[in-house]
């Protein structure tokens, strides 16, 4: 399935994106939405190198590397060793939770967590709603002016959202796809058109 775009000087061009999803941060893992600051983290540099030599055939390294505020990056170089260059795009952030950031799950009512969940049109106070950040993420994977070879490494959430657009997907689909930490995926565009080519491949060396 693809999605389709309308097609400006850049558009035009093929883009092999890959998108990398970072670990969670700790709260996140304990039960609790991440507070305001904290990051999410990716340390994985020679799995990465590794990967992308097996998925790209290692004739084309990403030319760009950008990263999300909320993730904290470190350890990246390319195959010959030299570290790499990061452009920080906030637009890749995860959802944002407003009031909410912080707070434990158990601690939320449960038809608000319910809504939080299943309604992809609630949004905690300050914060988005899934269809908000849905659209945020589709808004920038049309606008960004990328072509050749590029990577983005994001929360898992940002990973699935970007798949969600490519497929053309409903606010039903995230709930679907699966996107765990420590994972590539490949997006492709040739003439306006995406397509989802790879999601949730484990990095090499990465169980």
């Amino acid at each position: 399935m693809s999605a389709s775009a309308p097609t400006s000087a850049w558009s035009s061009k093929p883009l092999r994106l890959y998108g990398v999803a970072a670990h969670l941060p700790q709260a996140v893992r304990q039960g609790s939405l991440p507070a305001r600051d904290e990051r999410g983290f990716f340390r994985h540099g020679p799995s990465l190198v590794s990967s992308l030599t097996q998925w790209g055939g290692g004739d084309v390294w990403p030319s760009v590397v950008l990263a999300a505020d909320d993730v904290e990056v470190s350890g990246l170089v390319s195959p010959e060793g030299v570290p790499l260059a990061v452009q920080r795009v906030p637009a890749l952030c995860d959802r944002a939770y407003g009031a909410w950031h912080g707070q434990a799950l158990r601690d939320i009512a449960a038809e608000k967590l319910a809504a939080l969940l299943q309604d992809a049109d609630f949004a905690p106070p300050g914060g988005e709603s899934a269809r908000q950040f849905q659209a945020r993420i589709g808004a920038w994977a049309e606008g960004a002016d990328l072509h050749g070879t590029a990577l983005f490494l994001a929360r898992p959430a940002v990973v699935r959202a970007m798949a969600v657009h490519v497929l053309g997907g409903n606010s039903a689909l995230p709930q679907k796809l699966d996107c765990a930490p420590a994972t590539l995926s490949l997006f492709t565009r040739q003439g306006g058109d995406w397509r989802l080519r790879m999601m949730g491949a484990p990095l090499g060396g990465e169980n």
